[in-house]
């Protein structure tokens, strides 16, 4: 993207308004790139960026912001999630991590980056696993590794995706029973997880009958957001891994003592 002209001494409220024009055409930006963008320095941009979080015109990564999407429908490419909140999904993997020991059967997720860097770290470690996953990518990342027992139920690959939906796989999760399911999610609010596709919800529900644990991960900008497909509802995870960003107050509005919240340190 070119330069654009703004600058320190353009009115605070004409320089939010390009910001927010610009966020209108891109999902999501971090401080130094915006700031390099724009002109401005790293502080301005922050306090820009607060200004808009603050009006819901926009939600604050640690690193930046992304835009404020209806979650219906809508879903980032996962060329774009790996670009977003970066930070965030690392320190979840990070704390995923502390809930896997050896001899352990783990189920995970598809459709969300979170499950592949989930799997980039299974992949480092000697500790005997079996893993069970629909996600391609997963299963490409846990190949080879003589330590793993890797299973992959059948099904059709989503277009532009790494998911194998359908009943095949569904089938073969009815006889499954593991320790813990990673799951991921398009949108969490304080009655259900959701999901943009129908079939993805689907297999999701499947995964959760599957398990004696769920744990969801899922980075905070997808709180309080509801997609057009109900999978779950909330009392059916077990626990949730998020970071800082999820503020107390939208925490307080979900039952307890299920599920629990796990808030990852950046």
């Amino acid at each position: 993207m070119s330069e654009l002209p703004l600058n320190e001494e353009m009115l605070p409220a004409a320089r939010r308004q390009h910001l927010i024009e610009w966020f209108e055409a891109n999902h999501s930006g971090a401080s130094q790139e915006l700031a390099r963008m724009f002109g401005i320095s790293v502080s301005t941009i922050r306090r820009d960026l607060d200004v808009l979080a603050s009006e819901g015109l926009v939600k604050r990564t640690h690193g930046g912001a992304v835009a404020v999407r209806n979650r219906a429908t809508w879903e980032p490419s996962t060329d774009v999630s790996r670009r977003t909140a970066v930070e965030e999904k690392q320190a979840i993997v990070r704390e995923a991590l502390r809930f896997v020991s050896p001899n352990q059967s783990l189920l995970i997720d598809t459709g969300g980056v979170v499950c592949h860097l989930l799997a980039d770290e299974l992949a480092k470690l000697s500790m005997p696993l079996t893993v069970i996953t629909n996600d391609l990518y997963v299963a490409g990342a846990l190949t080879y590794h003589e330590n793993i027992k890797l299973h992959v139920p059948g099904g059709t690959c989503r277009p532009g995706s790494y998911s194998l939906l359908g009943a095949p796989g569904e089938a073969f999760l009815e006889n499954i029973r593991c320790d813990i399911f990673f799951m991921s999610a398009a949108a969490v609010d304080e009655e259900c997880v959701s999901e943009t596709a129908i079939e993805m919800s689907q297999m999701k529900r499947a995964m959760v009958a599957a398990a004696r644990e769920v744990i969801l991960l899922a980075d905070s900008a997808r709180f309080m957001e509801r997609a057009l497909h109900r999978t779950v509802p909330i009392e059916q995870i077990t626990r949730i891994i998020t970071d800082e960003g999820l503020t107390d107050k939208s925490r307080q509005r979900f039952p307890t003592p299920v599920p629990e919240f796990v808030i990852a340190e950046m």
